[in-house]
């Protein structure tokens, strides 16, 4: 860092310290498990906003290894609430989540895991209806079995 110091230039001066990027709209949220630890951390207000409203189907992608999980958030948590458990513990309460997280530790996590919103819906609509999508989509992304983290 030291040999290239003298060739920094400041760009701008925030206001106030970085708390994270502004809410994409939902068709566009991909984030590094370390991006969405620090919009939690920080309560970004218009991403909280936005995610613990809706009812929604995700996917966690360790990168890793390519495997992948889908979940889902219904009753009255929203996707804001389900995933600050994820930032929180790193599995979110899900069994196989939770043994690579005993094994490899939250910092992996961090490092590796990337989230991705698959579907939003309104608050009003029924959970059975969010469980179902989450089941279409465990099936058409082969979730389950050795290229996936779903038990169900």
């Amino acid at each position: 860092m030291e040999r290239h110091y003298e060739n920094f230039e400041v760009l701008k001066i925030l206001r106030e310290p970085y708390s994270g990027r502004s809410f994409p709209g939902y068709e566009d949220i991909d984030l590094a498990f370390e991006e969405l630890e620090t919009l939690i951390r920080n309560d970004r207000l218009d991403w909280r906003a936005a995610l613990e409203n809706v009812k929604g189907i995700y996917l966690i992608t360790d990168v890793r290894t390519g495997r992948r999980y889908v979940g889902s958030a219904y009753g009255d948590q929203g996707l804001w609430s389900r995933w600050r458990a994820y930032t929180e513990t790193g599995h979110g309460g899900n069994v196989d989540l939770r043994g690579l997280v005993d094994q490899q530790g939250l910092d992996y996590c961090r490092t590796n895991f990337r989230f991705a919103l698959l579907e939003h819906r309104a608050v009003r609509v029924p959970d059975e209806t969010i469980i179902a999508r989450e089941t279409f989509w465990k099936r058409i992304l082969l979730t389950r079995g050795e290229h996936g983290m779903n038990r169900n």
